[in-house]
């Protein structure tokens, strides 16, 4: 990370910036901002999947960019002032309930449908969304498992696995099943994206319990399906990387660790 060579943890430049990277990352985490790369992916997954049923060769459009940008404005205030503070979206702050996980897929699925809406839309296309909707519920089932910051360390921890067989094998079930339905829907992002996931929760199931295992089936299947939409709306990666290194920024001038990121803690298992 740039900014790591430019200010070390041990200058006065560091220590003038950290207090104020408090207050905005305090600010940040009140209102869910790491969230939005799941909740702008399921948008984005909408949108891509009403323009497959209209071209199923579309590449590379910018034409739709305005309007997809307005939706991710319209559910990032949505998120970041109703979802978020009300407790309503509490994925990854908690272990859910079945009735949260309910919840969740809901505001989930009203999230793809929002991106699918149109004003060119072929209502044929609706199945297509429930892939997605499977996918998306395979990555909240990993979410069972906290993940903990050691302040002191800047290193992540999992002090526990419970129902771990039992919730990832469901979730790489699920990626499968969602595959699966891309294939046979026609949908090349579902299908590829989902597959290039899938090994992520059976990985964290069949090797021993560790941090870095569940890191990476964490972050990575967002990372994979918003890279994959981006290849049919090129524009939703500014937004993703603006994000990604504001984040990364304020939580290396106020916490010394690079988060979010594609590392993962190779610590001793204890």
């Amino acid at each position: 990370m740039i900014i790591e060579k430019l200010i070390s943890k041990q200058s006065n430049l560091y220590k003038k910036f950290n207090p104020i990277s408090m207050r905005i990352g305090e600010f940040f985490d009140n209102k869910g901002l790491i969230h939005l790369f799941s909740i702008w992916t399921l948008i984005v997954s909408g949108i891509v999947v009403n323009m497959n049923s209209l071209d199923r060769f579309v590449y590379w459009e910018w034409s739709n960019w305005f309007f997809g940008a307005l939706k991710l404005v319209i559910a990032t205030i949505v998120f970041t002032n109703f979802l978020f503070p009300k407790n309503i979206w509490v994925a990854g702050t908690k272990i859910l309930n079945n009735t949260e996980i309910i919840k969740h897929s809901i505001i989930a699925f009203l999230l793809i449908l929002f991106g699918w809406i149109d004003t060119n839309i072929l209502f044929s296309s609706f199945f297509l969304l429930i892939p997605y909707l499977l996918s998306f519920l395979s990555c909240l089932l990993i979410f069972q498992f906290m993940l903990i910051l050691d302040d002191n360390k800047g290193e992540w921890n999992i002090f526990e696995w419970n129902n771990k067989t039992f919730f990832l094998s469901i979730s790489g079930v699920l990626m499968l099943v969602a595959v699966l339905l891309g294939v046979y829907f026609d949908d090349p992002m579902m299908s590829t994206a989902g597959m290039v996931s899938a090994p992520y929760a059976f990985i964290a199931l069949i090797w021993p319990s560790h941090v870095r295992h569940l890191q990476r089936a964490r972050f990575y299947p967002v990372f994979t399906f918003s890279m994959f939409l981006c290849v049919r709306a090129p524009w939703f990666i500014i937004p993703l990387l603006v994000l990604f290194f504001i984040l990364r920024t304020i939580n290396y001038l106020r916490l010394g660790i690079t988060y979010p990121s594609f590392a993962v803690d190779f610590l001793e298992d204890e």
